[in-house]
């Protein structure tokens, strides 16, 4: 462990020379101009402290304060820009430091007038949270152990220790810089107008950060540095002994060590033995079958297929797994669907067998309502395949959509491995032209929405009415009529309440549920195409009568759209929009 924590500290210190720090130098410099000794202080300690705390514990914040992640992003963003203003106007400063004086003195002298201290701390503070480092391998095992809620004593450690270790050259950067303004009698005469110019620094700073701009300026860098220069950034916390002590705090020291095949390598290059398959563990229920583990099926190969029933991802992925079923069943492959749900709904086990006859599933399904199947693998994606042979070994792996006909080719060699000369035709691929201009999945609850267009501000579990502007962008929707926003979706709560929608695609899902049967009218605006969605009714109505994904509307072709769902139904809760083209 103690080598573990001292990588982590090391890793931290070389950040520094990665191109992730640049959008925290402006303002760490910003300090140097500051009259006070103890602001540049201030501004590491804040940055170590919410730094540490925001990389472990954001989702319990989160929840804790029912704000999205978003929004207490702009916060951050609007106090690091409200004290690049401090550092232009005196007097403001002077009244920063006014409120600031109630904080108990923590550091000596730390509330006298010009120390810098808090002010330093609250950008600090603000720093940690708009801050992404890029993460090496020891940062991103213990940011995944944080997502998935099982931060440990050891994980924590290893978070201050990377903290500390980032702060250490930013705090010598800092009073470097303070130290060459004091030698160079220019910049020491004109400290004022050298502390403005980095107040005026500091404000562009948080305006870039707001709209990604640093995002793009750390990419575009990134990519014009040498690999080499990267890769030797980290090269360091690949090695064994970390690799080791890593798999240990994350509960993986038995996981094989898995990696994404290249697109120019055959079925033959890409079967190698990756470790044993991770068992099932953990399932609530099964359905379509009794509890089932992997070492039962021994002698067979296996698909092991993370999914959810309201993703339209996963959905689309459903028909070729029914056709394999049927091909490959008697000869030896077993599908396991194992479900992990997106929402609270999709843990009923009703929902789920529903969505098991809508989409003509017959192999086992398990509910893994506690994703502990889903740690076990270390999956992040849904869909997610993952093929185990016949003696239990993990042998190829696919995230996401496409790859059918190799996946597939797969199926068959493992097969043929156990003896099966299969010569089935490969199943035929569904002709699906996506297009890059397409609208991404659309949350509207609040915890993950950032496309809301009404003009008031979200009003979180309690009922608000809303108005829908006259001009709604591209992407984003708006309410009308009274609604309640929860975390995970929305609820009209009113008779003819409105939910409007401006998308890009060929077909627009959306994920609903209703306590009681309700109905909802769908109509498209500025457009004589005819809607050809299989869920609506001769009057353009759809019922909505469990918790799935409805099919509000189909074009022939993708194209631009805007379309007015009308809730004639109090009670009815709006998950997620998504898109297919």
């Amino acid at each position: 462990m103690a080598i573990l924590i001292l990588f982590s500290l090391l890793s931290g210190i070389v950040t520094v020379l990665s191109p992730c720090v640049l959008p925290v130098l402006p303002i760490v410099l910003s300090s140097s101009a500051s009259q006070g000794k103890k602001r540049p202080l201030g501004v590491i300690t804040g940055l170590i402290i919410s730094f540490s705390v925001f990389t472990l514990a954001i989702a319990q914040i989160v929840r804790l304060l029912g704000l999205s992640a978003n929004t207490l992003r702009y916060i951050a963003i609007g106090v690091i820009g409200l004290l690049g203003i401090s550092m232009i106007i005196p007097k403001f400063n002077e009244w920063i430091e006014r409120a600031l004086s109630f904080i108990p003195n923590l550091v000596k002298d730390g509330n006298k007038a010009g120390s810098g201290f808090w002010p330093g701390f609250l950008t600090g503070l603000s720093l940690g949270l708009v801050w992404a480092p890029c993460a090496g391998p020891i940062l991103a095992s213990v940011t995944a152990l944080a997502a998935t809620q099982e931060v440990s004593f050891a994980s924590i450690i290893v978070v201050i220790s990377y903290a500390i270790g980032s702060g250490i050259p930013l705090l010598a950067i800092a009073y470097g810089g303070r130290s060459l303004i004091q030698k160079v009698p220019f910049l020491s005469k004109n400290l004022g107008k050298v502390q403005k110019g980095f107040g005026v620094v500091m404000i562009l700073t948080a305006v870039m950060i707001a709209f990604n701009v640093d995002v793009l300026v750390t990419t575009w860098l990134t990519d014009s540095l040498p690999g080499s220069l990267s890769r030797a950034l980290t090269a360091f916390e690949s090695s064994d002994v970390i690799t080791e002590q890593l798999d240990e705090i994350s509960g993986r020291a038995d996981q094989p060590s898995y990696f994404i095949f290249e697109d120019s390598e055959t079925v033959e290059d890409i079967l190698p033995v990756l470790g044993v398959a991770p068992e099932i563990t953990g399932i609530s229920n099964w359905l379509n079958s009794e509890p089932i583990t992997l070492e039962q099926l021994r002698g067979k190969v296996v698909i092991v297929d993370f999914w959810t029933y309201s993703c339209i991802n996963c959905v689309r992925t459903l028909p070729y797994l029914t056709d394999w079923h049927e091909k490959y069943a008697d000869d030896g492959l077993v599908i396991l669907g194992i479900h992990t749900p997106e929402f609270e709904f999709e843990k009923d086990a009703k929902n789920v067998e529903d969505a098991l006859r809508r989409f003509d599933i017959e192999y086992p399904v398990a509910q893994d309502n506690d994703y502990k199947t889903w740690r076990a693998y270390n999956n992040r994606y849904w869909p997610a395949k993952y093929i185990v042979d016949a003696q239990g070994n993990l042998r190829y792996y696919h995230f996401g959509e496409g790859k059918y006909e190799e996946t597939e080719l797969v199926i068959q060699q493992l097969l043929n491995e156990i003896g099966v000369d299969n010569s089935e035709n490969l199943t035929e691929k569904i002709d699906k032209n996506y297009s890059s201009d397409q609208t991404p999945e659309t949350y509207l609850g609040y915890g993950r929405q950032e496309s809301f267009s009404s003009p008031e501000e979200i009003a979180q579990q309690e009922t608000f009415t809303y108005t829908i502007p006259e001009d709604i962008p591209l992407h984003h929707f708006a309410l009308s009529g009274d609604w309640t926003i929860n975390y995970e979706h929305v609820r009209a709560d009113g008779l003819g309440a409105q939910l409007k929608l401006h998308f890009y695609a060929k077909d627009v899902f959306l994920v609903m549920d209703a306590e009681n049967t309700g109905t909802v009218k769908v109509e498209l605006l500025n457009t004589n195409e005819s809607n050809n969605s299989p869920d609506l009714n001769d009057v353009g109505e759809i019922s909505v009568d469990e918790a799935r994904l409805y099919h509000l509307v189909s074009f022939d072709e993708p194209q631009e759209g805007e379309v007015l769902i009308t809730y004639q139904d109090a009670g009815i809760e709006s998950f997620a929009f998504t898109f297919g083209s």
